[in-house]
C-alpha cells in the first residue's frame, strides 16, 4: 500500500442504508477503500473462489476490494459531489462509513483525506463510521474524528490463524473507545463459544458491546441462520443484527 499522503485507494462509492450493526437502517455514503490483511475464506480462496483452511465462509466483498484506483483527494471529492451529492448529504446528517477490506491499512490517508474535506468544504465534519476487523490500533487524528467503529474481529470459521486476525493490543484499544461495538459473524452455535473463550475471557472486550450476526452470502442463507443466531442472543443476553442490505435487495456489495 503506497504512503503518499494525497492518494486514497478507493474500490466504490455507493449511497445507500446502513446494513449492519449499531446504525442499521441509517442513510449512509459508502467509501470501500481497497486492500485487506486478512483472506476470509482462507488462503487460496482470492484465487479460486473456494473454501480453504478449515473456513465456512468467504468474504462477500473480496472481489471488489482486491481492484480499486489511488485517486488524488481533489479529484475523489469531486467525483463524490458529482456522482453522489456528498457534501451536500453528508452537511444534512448522512452517515459516511468508511469501510474495506481493511481501510485502516490507510489510516493516515484516511484523517488526512477528511482534514481535506473539512479544508474545502466550510468546515465540513461529517458522522463518521469506520469498518474495521480490530487488527490495527487507529491513530490519534482518526479516532478525534470518527463516531463509530464497528469492528467485526474473525474467529477460526474465516480460515484465519489465530495470531494474524486476533491482536489484543488493538482490540483492548478499541474496546475503549465508546462508539466500538464488535460484530462477530456467526456460522453455527459454537462460534459463540470460541468468543467466550478467546475474547471474552481474556478480557480484550466488553460482552455489552458485542453485536453477533448470522454469516449469510444470501437472503435464503440469512433467514436459515437468523433463528440460530437470535437463540444465542436471548440466551446469553446479547445484541443481534440481521443484514438490512441482503433481506431488501438480496446483495452483498453496491447497495
Amino acid at each position: 500500500m503506497s504512503t503518499t499522503p494525497n492518494l486514497l485507494a478507493v474500490s466504490e462509492y455507493f449511497y445507500s442504508l446502513q446494513g449492519e450493526g449499531q446504525t442499521m437502517g441509517v442513510p449512509a455514503i459508502f467509501l470501500r477503500l481497497s486492500g485487506c490483511n486478512l483472506i476470509c475464506g482462507g488462503k487460496g480462496a482470492e484465487k479460486d473462489g473456494q473454501l480453504h483452511d478449515g473456513a465456512s465462509w468467504i468474504c462477500d466483498t473480496m472481489e471488489v476490494w482486491m481492484k480499486g484506483e489511488s485517486l488524488p483527494f481533489a479529484q475523489l471529492l469531486q467525483r463524490l459531489d458529482d456522482e453522489l451529492q456528498f457534501s451536500q448529504r453528508l452537511a444534512q446528517g448522512v452517515h459516511l462509513v468508511i469501510t474495506g477490506g481493511e481501510p485502516l491499512l490507510q489510516d493516515k490517508r484516511i484523517a488526512a483525506f477528511l482534514a481535506f474535506v473539512e479544508a474545502e468544504r466550510q468546515g465540513l465534519r461529517p458522522i463518521i463510521e469506520v469498518e474495521t476487523n480490530g487488527c490495527f490500533l487507529p491513530s490519534a487524528p482518526l479516532l478525534e474524528r470518527v463516531s463509530y467503529w464497528n469492528c467485526s474481529p474473525k474467529l477460526q470459521n474465516s480460515g484465519m490463524p489465530a495470531k494474524k486476525r486476533i491482536v489484543p493490543k488493538a482490540l483492548k484499544g478499541l474496546a475503549q473507545e465508546s462508539g466500538t461495538i464488535f460484530k462477530f459473524v456467526i456460522a453455527q452455535a459454537s462460534d459463540f463459544e470460541e468468543i467466550q473463550s478467546d475474547f471474552l475471557d481474556k478480557g480484550l472486550l466488553k460482552k455489552e458491546q458485542l453485536v453477533l450476526m448470522p454469516a449469510a452470502d444470501s437472503l435464503a442463507a440469512l433467514l436459515e441462520r437468523n433463528k440460530m443466531v437470535a437463540e444465542i442472543c436471548i440466551r446469553e443476553q446479547i445484541r443481534m443484527c440481521s443484514r438490512l442490505h441482503v433481506e431488501i435487495w438480496d446483495q452483498l456489495t453496491g447497495v
